[in-house]
């Protein structure tokens, strides 16, 4: 980094880290980040439905240049921080645990970075910078994508990058084709008729019928999908009956969906809807299956894969192609709607100093320093796309 330094990166992320807020509530962090554009001397764009989204566009004026786009996702989890730090949440039950803060942390960077290039009229591309509410919940990149006119820009790729304990400091992680997956989730609703245990005959028991319904989803990505992929069909919440001296009446269950395959997907969701209905006929319950459907499945571009390592290794981090992917979910997935997209992981484990605890955990810590990879990083793509 030439124009932004270490100090800017620690005060950025601890700031953001300290004043947590949850999905579509991001208010003061929004101000707080379009603060330092200000001061950076960068306009930027607010959305239309969106008040939370923050927009800025960097050109460097040349009819032939292209444009990329970076993006940070800002919001945090309700989850209570257990660190003990000087700038430890002050939002009780609300946490940066994925690392959020340190995302728009290094984006202020860059763009801090991209700014000094342009004066000095060495910026070779065009450059749109996103600072992205909600992805924590179901109403982030989707709703920014449907909101603003990405369209206007003609945007040749978009790059995002997401802290990872899993990697040491130094290490930035990708790899061509799936990196995050599909993330769908699902409620299953089935209602029996009560009766007493006595003369349980006249019940219809919605126990028996939710442990049918659980095991045999258990089943479909052992025997109805290819067993080279990997899939999960997970129940995390099941609530079924009343007493314990009555039939069950009434059954609940959620759960989520995890692929990175569009058609496991859809074998899937039909397979439970006739689970469900064979349950049905064998235990006269009535049972109501619905999906909500999340995240599609995080797509690298495999032309940019190349690219992307080479960039890694110029900004002098060390690249490290993954050999499998995670099957957890991200809606940076949905920017393939706007352009090819690269998605890669910014190491921040120390063992030395303890920062080994995991993503969406009460204890995530990092060393700012190692942020200075994903700020070079980004810069680099900027420099040479």
């Amino acid at each position: 980094m030439r124009f932004t330094k270490v100090e800017d990166i620690i005060r950025w992320r601890r700031h953001i880290h300290q004043n947590p807020e949850l999905s579509k509530e991001e208010f003061k962090t929004t101000e707080y980040i379009r603060e330092e554009l200000r001061s950076m001397g960068l306009d930027y764009e607010e959305v239309d439905g969106m008040p939370t989204a923050t927009i800025a566009y960097i050109g460097t004026g040349m009819d032939s240049a292209k444009t990329i786009l970076l993006r940070a996702d800002i919001d945090a989890l309700p989850i209570k921080e257990e660190n003990d730090i000087d700038f430890k949440s002050c939002n009780p039950g609300v946490m940066h645990a994925c690392g959020h803060d340190a995302h728009a942390a290094m984006l202020l960077g860059a763009t801090r970075e991209i700014l000094g290039l342009r004066s000095e009229g060495k910026l070779k591309n065009n450059v749109l910078v996103v600072f992205q509410p909600s992805e924590e919940s179901t109403g982030g990149a989707n709703v920014l994508i449907d909101s603003y006119p990405f369209e206007k820009y003609s945007i040749d790729a978009s790059f995002a990058l997401h802290i990872n304990p899993d990697f040491e400091e130094g290490v930035i992680a990708t790899r061509p084709g799936p990196i995050m997956a599909s993330c769908n989730e699902f409620t299953v609703k089935i209602v029996g008729k009560s009766a007493h245990v006595g003369i349980r005959e006249n019940g219809i028991n919605a126990i028996n019928a939710a442990i049918q319904v659980y095991q045999q989803f258990q089943t479909i990505p052992t025997y109805d999908l290819d067993s080279k992929h990997t899939n999960i069909i997970h129940i995390g919440k099941m609530n079924v009956g009343e007493v314990m001296n009555s039939v069950p009446t009434n059954g609940y269950m959620e759960g989520t969906i995890r692929t990175y395959d569009m058609d496991d997907l859809e074998i899937s969701k039909k397979r439970m809807q006739e689970i469900c209905q064979g349950v049905e006929l064998s235990t006269r319950a009535s049972i109501n299956l619905h999906f909500e459907d999340g995240y599609p499945a995080l797509l690298n571009d495999k032309d940019l894969i190349d690219f992307v390592a080479s960039t890694i290794e110029k900004s002098g981090a060390r690249s490290y192609i993954m050999p499998d992917p995670y099957l957890l979910g991200e809606d940076f997935s949905f920017f393939k709607n706007v352009s090819p997209i690269s998605y890669s992981f910014v190491g921040i484990r120390n063992e030395d100093l303890g920062y080994t605890s995991g993503l969406h955990t009460p204890w995530l810590q990092m060393r700012e320093e190692a942020l200075v990879y994903g700020v070079d990083y980004l810069v680099e793509i900027a420099k040479t796309y």
